[in-house]
């Protein structure tokens, strides 16, 4: 299951045991819930309203969103609603409350990532790919070979332009080798030769 909070999804694992109680735990990306056999998803859920926020925010990792202040493109950025903010490139996005907000900035991170994939198609001799981005569970991005598409989290546009680079990157390497051996890392560290440490970045929720 999923739960949603403060308008970011969060995948829900659930693990059955033979104990009395539920107990909840967020391990900085995904909620951990084990409870006992034939418990419903409603107490469950009731569990997380309760629960939730607290366990998120005393996790020692970033989170990307707060009730003031969303992380965009690595910056941390003060937040009211309904509210305005500017963008680095002096783009302007009025929202009414976070889930407006996450909508409009989903488009300002398909502009970004289509301009980002083909400045770097250019430099690796890649073929022209058709982007598209979407909340994405447990991958960062995605190379469809057959049909020249590649799928970006949402997730990146909390990130800095280098980490995001670094995705780009990672994906259109794919054009070359579809597996992640030796030679598929050679032709990464080509055009991104920081990779494993924006990589590191990028898994320890680091968005600056």
């Amino acid at each position: 299951m999923t739960y949603i909070l403060n308008g970011q999804e969060y995948e829900v694992l659930i693990s059955y045991k033979r104990i009395r109680n539920i107990h909840f735990r967020f391990d900085g990306e995904k909620y951990l819930v084990s409870c006992p056999r034939r418990v419903p998803l409603s107490m469950i859920k009731s569990g997380l309203d309760k629960y939730a926020k607290k366990l998120r925010d005393r996790n020692p990792k970033n989170q990307a969103f707060g009730d003031n202040y969303v992380y965009l493109f690595g910056h941390k950025i003060p937040v009211t609603y309904p509210g305005s903010i500017r963008l680095k490139d002096e783009t302007e996005i009025a929202f009414k409350d976070q889930e407006d907000l996450l909508k409009k900035i989903r488009k300002v991170f398909l502009n970004y990532m289509q301009a980002r994939t083909i400045a770097f198609a250019d430099s690796m001799k890649c073929p022209n790919y058709i982007v598209k981005v979407r909340q994405m569970k447990s991958r960062y991005g995605s190379n469809n070979k057959a049909k020249k598409t590649i799928t970006y989290s949402l997730t990146l546009i909390h990130y800095s332009a280098a980490i995001i680079d670094s995705v780009v990157v990672h994906e259109l390497a794919h054009c070359f080798v579809y597996n992640h051996s030796d030679s598929f890392y050679r032709v990464v560290y080509k055009y991104c030769p920081e990779y494993d440490k924006l990589r590191k970045k990028l898994i320890k929720a680091e968005f600056e």
